[in-house]
């Protein structure tokens, strides 16, 4: 469990992991409503009183305590990669049950998490095919409609 009444050293180091979850979430594609409640679920399992979060499309801007405590990032615009979201939003939700022992169990997964590879381009060339198909025939579009929105798809993906 996470300290109750953490030091000042404490509250530090949960500040940057809370951070640092957000800004991974950003990186990977995540809704910015999202992130930022994700960082106030975070904040709050690691006791940080008064934590404030302001998220953008290209930052995140936050305080705890009584504005001691203050970090900017800013978040580079780079390729999606839900798979990481959805652990990171798993992380989240094991640190606010209490299945997180302590913030250096926390930090190890955030860093697997990031180590996680991206999909092939193979892959995500087809699936842009694929998802173009599907959305056409899903639409009301006819086989030979199906067919040709592949086509774009996999030139587009």
């Amino acid at each position: 469990m996470f300290a109750q009444n953490p030091t000042p050293e404490q509250r530090c180091r949960a500040l940057e992991l809370v951070m640092e979850i957000g800004a991974a979430l950003m990186e990977n594609g995540a809704e910015v409503f999202r992130v930022q409640q994700t960082m106030y679920i975070i904040a709050h399992a690691l006791h940080l009183r008064e934590f404030t979060v302001y998220v953008i499309a290209n930052g995140i801007f936050a305080t705890a305590g009584t504005n001691e405590l203050s970090a900017l990032r800013h978040i580079p615009i780079c390729g999606m990669h839900l798979g990481r979201v959805t652990e990171l939003n798993a992380l989240s939700r094991d640190m606010a049950e209490g299945r997180v022992e302590n913030i250096t169990q926390a930090e190890m997964r955030v860093a697997f998490i990031r180590a996680i590879p991206p999909s092939p381009p193979w892959a995500q060339v087809a699936a842009s095919g694929a998802g173009a198909a599907f959305f056409a025939m899903m639409f009301g579009g006819t086989l030979a409609d199906g067919l040709a929105a592949a086509a774009c798809g996999l030139s587009l993906g």
